[in-house]
């Protein structure tokens, strides 16, 4: 009875604007995003249910030819953004926008990475190689699927795998979307697919290998990303739907989202379609007021706890004096056991603001205790 578009799928991965809005604004400001005299609505013979319209943009639409256009809320889905207002240096923005514990912390989270490893970024954006593109799609596949399966989630992205790496390519050439990667030396830790349209960047699909959780890399990720935003002048770094704690803290703008239902009055099928789909989303925001959304959340929690994801590797780090390892089998990054230690290598470098470079691992028992040397400290690290 009606066509269903998603105005945030389109806008990003599709770099284009639904049938029917004929200009864009920013709310905050009214600067145009988006104008143009061809985008007329050309099917009048259903109605269209818009969703996912985010509140900081505001739409005109082609109102000739009997077009009618019903706003509805989307309760309960909040989105997260950051306004840039104009600011032409990240320090100026950070201290402006920002209390001085979370600048602090974001700051250390960026320091420490870069104490302990040799860290890179770079943004791919308007030129990328094939090679690089297969291999960096291939690694951020494997972030996300493991990340997933630790929190026992599933996830929109990965259902739609195919779509992503057939298209983004394109897009990434076109400068319409762009790859940003931290690496620790050549290794890729974070990487992240952005989508742009006009002044405004979107965070679509970030992830990270879960071996380098204590550094925090969605933090460290962001705070690139916005500078990154500011040099070039955009109005909007938009973080998407879905809480995480993280993106609130980042938040200078948390907003909400609407349908519009889009008909030609005098199409009687049309009208009939708009009609039932008013109700049927009226009937969603009433389930919503009453949180039948949050008993089906908890519901799925349960079943989730039923099959919690369980950590491949079982470890404990115990404080031990720096010893003579003499005579002892030195374990480097091409040794087989290697790839399995990274978690627990990590953490230490994290704890103890030690150089992965200049880190010594040695074996002290096969396959159960080692033992991890800096420069400052030493621990043991014992394999349950």
């Amino acid at each position: 009875m009606a066509l269903h578009e998603n105005f945030h799928e389109t806008i990003t991965t599709k770099n284009k604007v639904l049938e029917g809005y004929q200009k864009l604004y920013f709310t905050h400001n009214l600067t145009p995003v988006f104008e143009s005299e061809n985008n007329h609505l050309t099917n009048r013979n259903t109605a269209i249910n818009v969703s996912l319209f985010p509140s900081y943009l505001q739409p005109k639409f082609y109102k000739g030819s009997g077009l009618e256009v019903v706003k509805i809320p989307q309760k309960k889905i909040t989105g997260y953004a950051i306004l840039i207002n104009n600011h032409n240096h990240l320090e100026a923005f950070f201290k402006a926008e920002y209390k001085k514990n979370f600048r602090a912390n974001i700051l250390r989270f960026v320091n420490r990475f870069e104490t302990c490893f040799n860290a890179t970024y770079k943004l791919f954006y308007g030129d990328i190689a094939k090679a690089d593109y297969t291999f960096l799609m291939a690694s951020l596949h494997t972030m996300l699927t493991h990340r997933f399966d630790q929190r026992n989630d599933s996830n929109k992205v990965l259902k739609n795998w195919d779509t992503y790496l057939h298209t983004t390519f394109d897009l990434i050439q076109a400068k319409k979307a762009s790859l940003f990667v931290i690496y620790h030396n050549t290794k890729p830790v974070h990487i992240c697919i952005n989508h742009h349209f006009n002044n405004i960047l979107f965070v679509s699909v970030p992830s990270y290998d879960i071996d380098y959780a204590k550094f925090a890399l969605g933090n460290i990720s962001l705070y690139k990303l916005l500078e990154w935003c500011i040099n070039n002048h955009y109005e909007v770094m938009d973080m998407a739907q879905g809480y995480l704690e993280y993106k609130r803290r980042w938040s200078t703008l948390i907003y909400h989202f609407d349908h519009h239902i889009l008909y030609r009055k005098e199409n009687k099928s049309a009208t009939f379609g708009a009609w039932i789909e008013m109700n049927k989303l009226h009937f969603k925001n009433f389930l919503k007021s009453m949180h039948v959304d949050t008993l089906i959340e908890q519901l799925k929690q349960r079943i989730k706890k039923q099959t919690a994801y369980q950590e491949t590797l079982q470890y404990q780090l115990e404080d031990t004096q720096i010893m003579d390892t003499t005579g002892l089998k030195e374990i480097t990054e091409h040794s087989p056991i290697y790839p399995n230690l990274r978690k627990p290598i990590n953490d230490f470098l994290y704890t103890h603001k030690e150089q992965d470079a200049t880190l010594k691992i040695v074996a002290l028992k096969k396959e159960k205790e080692y033992l991890l040397q800096g420069q400052h400290a030493s621990q043991k690290l014992i394999i349950k």
